[in-house]
């Protein structure tokens, strides 16, 4: 009896209470770059415009929640949106260094204030649900929303 009590614990236990909810998958900027594009005409734009296609490994990380590092760019005054970067600014993606890839829009999570107080270009860890933006282009191609500082790294 007392077996069949532990069995049904631990079948509960992996039923209700799975790893991956509690830990994050880390992952690195060159996850990221599994990307194809293709020319897709916007009705919002009236135009066509170069639309990414994810590879698989993306796909599989859309709505998870993640951890990555990278450097911190503000960008609005209210210090609730801000981008992290592979580069530091002055190498931004748009001046030739890296891809529109290397870069992920990122949305802090509401009552979360501790980026406000970090430095433009900190080398930082975040943690995030990550969110894939197949077709809005006024919006980078990876949002990371409810996004938390882990911590200043340099």
């Amino acid at each position: 009896m007392k077996t069949k009590t532990i069995f049904l614990f631990f079948l509960v236990c992996t039923i209700y209470l799975p790893v991956n909810a509690q830990q994050p998958q880390t992952i690195s900027w060159n996850m990221l770059k599994d990307v194809n594009w293709s020319q897709k005409y916007i009705t919002s734009l009236s135009g066509y415009y170069q639309m990414p296609e994810f590879g698989r490994q993306i796909e599989f990380l859309d709505k998870k929640t993640i951890t990555i590092q990278g450097f911190y760019v503000p960008v609005d005054v209210d210090g609730t949106i801000f981008a992290l970067s592979e580069s530091p600014s002055y190498m931004c993606f748009f001046c030739g260094v890296g891809g529109i890839e290397s870069v992920m829009e990122i949305f802090v999570k509401e009552g979360h204030h501790d980026l406000k107080r970090v430095r433009t270009d900190r080398y930082i860890q975040v943690k995030g649900i990550l969110n894939i933006n197949r077709d809005d282009p006024e919006h980078l191609m990876y949002l990371l929303k409810d996004a938390e500082l882990v911590k200043v790294i340099r």
